[in-house]
């Protein structure tokens, strides 16, 4: 099967999620495609009725019928825009909570080949354009479909003579209309891939700003922006020149019929074969008939829209998680913390390791400081303890029992990461401490805080914990941002806590603060601690040293001074840095 025919079915599916609405949306279509076809019916019983008869008398109760029908179909279709509005916008909605869901599920090799921009616009803009041809353009298409189909039932019944000449410009249409729809469908796909790419070109140089303005690259970054633009311009252009081309087409063979119409009509009538009531009638349903199929080209617009961002939105939910839970886990509840790495092999690209044949042991409730040179692998041995990514060979075990073996949200549930770079959520600082978990009591929360020594700050903050906090947190310093960050860790009550150089860029102060804070927070927890400053690192009850994804030293502050390796080197070039 075709992928545009699989993004058909798997769209129609989620339309019967609504089988309700459905229902209720194609009775109004049938009954409204009936009612349209009656008005030439009555025009017809007027001229050859009273018009032709000469009984005006009867005229009013024509136009009156008339006018009913006109009013029907007024409220038929009101109805059924209502209705279609409706089934749109729910659809738009399980799609979003499906497509996100799908998307948080993933691990993070997903998110290393996905730039946050291309996601961002699968998530909007791609469910948009299926919300909006739900919402107006299917049940218009389905409407036309079906009054297409009785309409020429009526033209057939009517004359069949007369309706063979209609349907004679039929096969140039269809071939026509399947030209138009290869041409837009690509050049849709174009448009939804430059929107992809100018929205993540924008997301990175926003967030990238302040280098951009550091090393002067603004003239550059908009030139750039300005190439990604011209591109969607020229493809959008692209769209408008198959619509330029397709509209005269059906507005020239529509008129070709009504040609073929006037001349075969007249001279039937002159034969005596077609009354004048027939004509004005068959007259009126060509216009019927191609009225739909106008609607329906303009319809196209959105229909291909749609079928293309099905594609790229059914890209994103076939995507298969690559961190799943084990069909039985291993209950998590109980996890002590103790740590060991037993010959792990990883890489994030093939053929390219990161860590060589890594091993080592953290018992429960002690601290492991990890340092060495950029590159040596010391963020990737945290990303494989929390179990963002999976080893290629050997295993990471938590309490003797491969992290595997845990279903993945439980197990991290009992794991808490400080980074150095905090990501703070837009609410206030009670829920970024407590990350919107409404179970957790603000008691806790104030006890956590005080203890990590956030309480000082928080105070004189206006609103204490329910100060708002802005995008990223802006509004605080570097310091009381990692602050909240150990106070967040703390109040989850973790059996495992992860530090990424979280003390690397806060000031002397702030650091005494979280030292002393640390203390508490260690006590009967097992630590793992990625760090360059020497306070940090004499914490350690024992010190990994890393070199090019190998285990290069291992042993305590003391042990690994007396060897006098790579550990004494980096721990007196660290010294000399901070002795100024």
């Amino acid at each position: 099967m075709s992928k545009p025919r699989r993004s058909i079915l798997r769209l129609l599916a989620y339309v019967g999620r609504r089988p309700g609405l459905v229902a209720l949306s194609l009775a109004t279509m049938i009954i409204g495609a009936g009612v349209d076809v009656l008005l030439p019916e009555i025009v017809k019983r007027t001229v050859d009725g009273p018009i032709r008869g000469g009984q005006p008398d009867e005229l009013p109760l024509y136009a009156l019928a008339a006018f009913g029908v006109l009013i029907a179909g007024a409220v038929l279709r009101s109805a059924r825009a209502l209705i279609s509005v409706r089934t749109g916008r729910l659809i738009g909605m399980s799609l979003r909570l499906d497509v996100f869901r799908h998307i948080q599920r993933q691990g993070m090799r997903f998110f290393d080949r996905s730039p946050v921009g291309v996601l961002t616009t699968r998530v909007t803009g791609d469910v948009e354009a299926i919300e909006e041809f739900f919402s107006s353009g299917v049940a218009a298409v389905f409407h036309d479909i079906l009054k297409l189909g009785l309409i020429l039932v009526v033209l057939f019944a009517v004359n069949a003579q007369l309706a063979l000449y209609v349907v004679s410009v039929v096969p140039l249409l269809v071939v026509f209309t399947a030209i138009f729809m290869r041409r837009s469908r690509r050049d849709f796909g174009r448009v939804r891939t430059e929107v992809a790419a100018t929205n993540a070109f924008a997301t990175e140089a926003i967030a990238g700003m302040s280098v951009t303005r550091l090393f002067q690259r603004r003239r550059a970054a908009t030139d750039a922006y300005g190439q990604h633009a011209e591109d969607l311009c020229r493809a959008h252009l692209a769209t408008v020149r198959n619509f330029a081309f397709f509209f005269p087409t059906v507005q020239s063979l529509s008129a070709l019929a009504v040609a073929l119409v006037v001349h075969f009509g007249a001279a039937a009538i002159g034969a005596g074969t077609f009354s004048y009531g027939e004509f004005f009638q068959f007259y009126l349903l060509i216009d019927l008939f191609f009225e739909p199929i106008r609607t329906l080209s303009e319809n196209l617009n959105m229909m291909l829209q749609a079928l293309v961002s099905g594609e790229r939105l059914f890209g994103v939910l076939d995507a298969e998680p690559e961190i799943r839970d084990p069909e039985h886990p291993r209950a998590a509840d109980g996890i002590r913390g103790a740590v060991r790495f037993e010959d792990v092999q990883f890489a994030y690209k093939q053929d390219e390791p990161v860590l060589r044949g890594v091993s080592f042991d953290v018992p429960a409730g002690s601290t492991l400081a990890i340092v060495g040179p950029t590159g040596a692998g010391k963020s990737s041995i945290l990303n494989l303890v929390s179990r963002f990514y999976d080893v290629q060979g050997g295993s990471v075990k938590i309490d003797d029992a491969d992290v595997r073996e845990y279903a993945v949200r439980a197990m991290r549930s009992r794991i808490a990461i400080v980074l150095q770079d905090v990501f703070l959520f837009r609410g206030s600082v009670l829920d970024n401490i407590r990350l919107f978990d409404e179970s957790i009591s603000r008691e806790r929360v104030e006890a956590a805080a005080q203890t990590v020594h956030a309480d000082g700050f928080i105070a004189r903050l206006p609103d204490g914990l329910d100060a708002p906090v802005e995008e990223r947190g802006a509004n605080l310093s570097a310091g009381e941002r990692q602050l909240l960050a150990f106070a967040r860790a703390l109040v989850h009550n973790p059996a495992i806590l992860v530090l990424d150089e979280a003390t690397s860029s806060i000031d002397t102060a702030t650091e005494k603060l979280i030292q002393d804070a640390l203390d508490a927070v260690r006590r009967d927890r097992t630590t793992i601690v990625v760090a360059h400053r020497l306070s940090t690192i004499k914490l350690a009850d024992r010190i990994l040293v890393m070199k090019r994804g190998r285990v290069e030293e291992q042993g305590t502050h003391a042990e690994l001074l007396r060897q006098g390796g790579l550990y004494r080197k980096l721990y007196e070039l660290q010294a000399r840095h901070e002795g100024g």
